[in-house]
């Protein structure tokens, strides 16, 4: 898998998408077919943890508790983004810009989301 950001993103279309659906990680927590992108990889009663579906690496994921919270400056469900981040990343890009979707994403396909959410599984269900 490559890390090289080459796939535009477009800011404009993402947010018509969001505006005009209900809140995802809602959708995601039902289980709609329609995110599968978004693999789960580790689930308990409260909480849940998932895969991006525009990554800016691999591994690229979302953290969520599963009652939908919302916050003070924010109208979706409350999550919160981990981003591993490769050995030697210099630490202007260890922050915001690691997750900025602007700077471009990752190539990533439906089986890729499905192989990492396998994998991932497996590591957090021996914790």
């Amino acid at each position: 898998m490559t890390l090289e950001r080459n796939v535009p993103f477009d800011v404009a279309a993402y947010e018509a998408r969001v505006r005009s659906i209900p809140c995802f990680i809602c959708a995601v927590v039902a289980g709609d077919p329609a995110f599968a992108y978004e693999q789960i990889f580790y689930e308990d009663e409260h909480h849940l943890a998932f895969l991006s579906r525009y990554p800016t690496m691999p591994g690229y994921a979302l953290v969520s508790p599963k009652a939908h919270v919302e916050h003070v400056v924010r109208e979706p469900h409350l999550d919160w983004h981990v981003a591993p981040l490769p050995p030697g990343t210099p630490y202007r890009e260890q922050q915001f810009h690691a997750l900025m979707s602007e700077n471009g994403l990752i190539p990533w396909s439906r089986e890729q989301a499905e192989e990492l959410g396998g994998r991932l599984r497996e590591a957090v269900s021996v914790l």
